[in-house]
């Protein structure tokens, strides 16, 4: 059976920031509201067989053209309702998987939601992403709107010696979800943090058949072969100053990665506004911001320009941005991400 650590609270009130739970310095990233943290105190019991996935590769695949736009309900649907936003478990590959659920309040079990699975950063938790800590804006700007999975990496990391792991963990959980819950198998998107940034980008590779859209956040393509037929909307976002102390992700990674999801999208290289446009205002803003007397914020510096041309139902969207992240430079996920992540999915 599915089951819920008694030790929730304890580990929102330790994790509401990025720095309580990462080595990567502090955070001037906002925690979730006390009325979601209120909601995963609650106790329940969700749905559904309990104990392991169904695994592999096979458990997550169903194909479909990215033009699409009619609905295609999962075998959940139907079924009970669900309980609360909380944490849970389930085994994956013979090892307890641990995840945060949030269900938007209206959830009915016979209208199919679009579902979002969201990746920490490295040496973070599931705990401290679903509070906002490294995974800025994004429960609070979509916890009444889509069904939300925040899961643990098996490792420190995504992407390290557990990064297939971690792909069949995936997998895992996107079955069980279809399974137990009324989902819109059409409307599943992913998106994450520096290393779950990385690893969206590495399920856009290994799984874009299941896949209506990516959002990584500073990250890069840590694989980039055998991605032939990689096709889903991407939302691209990274910080100006990402990768500028030696540490994070260089600014070029997220380019080239937008410049990827571009081309393989046909999109042609006009975008609205322009980005040199867009790159010449974050710059400004931010270089006003840190050299003030005293230093202003970052706040807010935030920007994005859409590319022309796409084909359908393949948007690419490329944001940048000036805020302040897991330290003095704009490596992490900026509070405007969640609410745009949003915007863009839903118009799909």
């Amino acid at each position: 059976m599915l089951t819920r650590p008694s030790t929730l609270l304890l580990l929102f009130g330790l994790c509401a920031h990025a720095a309580a739970c990462s080595d990567s310095g502090s955070s001037s990233q906002p925690a979730t509201t006390d009325d979601t943290l209120a909601a995963a105190g609650s106790t329940s019991m969700l749905p559904g067989s309990a104990g392991s996935g169904s695994g592999g590769e096979a458990s997550a695949s169903s194909g479909f053209s990215p033009d699409d736009r009619s609905v295609h309900p999962s075998a959940g649907c139907s079924n009970p309702a669900p309980g609360a936003t909380g944490a849970q478990t389930l085994t994956s590959g013979g090892q307890e998987g641990h995840y945060v659920i949030s269900f938007p309040p209206g959830y009915d079990p016979n209208a199919p939601a679009t579902v979002g699975f969201v990746f920490h950063g490295a040496n973070n938790t599931e705990v401290s992403c679903f509070g906002g800590g490294n995974c800025a804006g994004v429960q609070m700007s979509m916890q009444d709107k889509a069904i939300l999975v925040y899961p643990k990496s098996f490792g420190s990391s995504w992407t390290d010696g557990t990064r297939d792991q971690n792909v069949a963990w995936f997998d895992d959980l996107l079955s069980y979800v279809k399974t137990n819950f009324c989902v819109d198998e059409h409307k599943v998107f992913v998106m994450g943090t520096s290393s779950g940034a990385h690893f969206s980008n590495i399920l856009g590779c290994r799984r874009s058949d299941v896949l209506r859209a990516i959002a990584p956040g500073a990250g890069e393509r840590l694989e980039t072969s055998g991605c032939e037929d990689t096709r889903f909307a991407a939302l691209v976002i990274h910080g100006i100053d990402d990768g500028s102390t030696g540490s994070g992700v260089p600014f070029a990674k997220g380019e080239e990665a937008r410049d990827f999801y571009a081309q393989r999208n046909n999109c042609s290289s006009e975008t609205v506004p322009p980005i040199a446009q867009i790159h010449a205002e974050v710059r400004m803003l931010r270089d006003a911001a840190i050299s003030a007397t005293p230093r202003g914020s970052t706040a807010g510096i935030f920007r994005c320009a859409d590319y022309q041309g796409c084909d359908p139902g393949l948007p690419v969207r490329w944001c940048e941005h000036g805020e302040d992240g897991y330290d003095t430079t704009t490596h992490g996920y900026p509070v405007e991400g969640g609410p745009t992540t949003w915007d863009f999915v839903s118009a799909l």
